[in-house]
This record gives structure tokens, C-alpha cells and sequence, in this order.
């Protein structure tokens, strides 16, 4: 039987990393409809739910609480969804990433491209520079630099 590093259980690190990513309280969707000033309706899609299906919103799904939360660098400062998270999570892999860690995890590490910072820290400052080493990382062929 081979082995499949995509099947394979987290490291301990990886879910130190993910707790401590869980621990920054971010909203969840009852939150994001509260933020966006529509009344959460049981049964109804909601307002983060539809961000989610239509790829500008993030979420992470959080085992404990049973509901995905959405990282905090993706609003503004009144609560919108900032304008390019939909361009940046484009470029970002999505494929098997149901959860949204994998992603999440790449937006919440240091990079050496943008000075060492996360690039969910450097997206409120810079977002194209985030969006362009996105697409570096995830969209460039290898084989062009030859």
C-alpha cells in the first residue's frame, strides 16, 4: 500500500498552527450577516455562505464549533469584504481545500517574497503585491525560466 501525503493525518504542527490561527476569533457566518446588515434566516443560504459558493469569501471550517469562520484580513475596517480577496483567492489552489486550510495556512505563514510577512498581514497594506506573488507562486510554469 503506498502512501499519499494528501491523505496522510496532520502533523502535530499543522494543528498547533491551525489552533492557534482558530484562537483569533474569527466571525462566523452569523457574525458576517450581522457585519453586512442582513438578518441570518434559518434555512436560507446565508450572506457568507453565498460570499463563499461565489469564490470572494474564505472560510476555514472549525471542527469544534461545527461552522466555518472566515480569517479577519479578508474585511475592512467597517466589516465589508474587501474588494480583491475574490481576485486573490482565483489564483489560490482550491482544489481539495473544502476546509480552506491549505490556503489558509499559505495566507497566515511568512513568505520570504513579501519581506517575511504573512500575506494575509501584507493584503491589508498591499494587496496586489500579495495577489502577484500569488500568482507567482501558483500560476507561473516552471518551465518558462528556462
Amino acid at each position: 500500500m503506498t502512501s499519499h501525503p494528501e491523505h496522510e493525518l496532520p502533523t502535530t504542527a499543522a494543528i498547533e498552527f491551525r489552533d492557534e490561527l482558530l484562537e483569533k476569533g474569527w466571525p462566523d457566518d452569523r457574525r458576517i450577516a450581522e457585519l453586512a446588515g442582513e438578518a441570518p434566516c434559518p434555512g436560507v443560504a446565508t450572506y457568507a455562505v453565498q460570499a463563499r459558493a461565489r469564490g470572494s469569501l474564505l472560510g476555514v471550517w472549525s471542527a469544534p464549533t461545527h461552522c466555518f469562520l472566515y480569517p479577519d484580513f479578508q474585511f475592512d475596517s467597517s466589516g465589508d469584504i474587501r474588494k480583491d480577496v475574490a481576485e486573490l483567492l482565483a489564483v489560490l489552489p482550491g482544489e481539495d481545500d473544502r476546509g480552506g486550510w491549505r490556503r489558509t495556512f499559505w495566507l497566515y505563514s511568512p513568505h520570504a517574497l513579501l519581506d517575511d510577512r504573512a500575506p494575509a498581514e501584507m493584503f491589508m497594506d498591499d494587496p496586489m503585491r500579495v495577489i502577484t506573488v500569488a500568482r507567482e507562486e501558483f500560476l507561473s510554469d516552471p518551465e518558462a525560466i528556462w
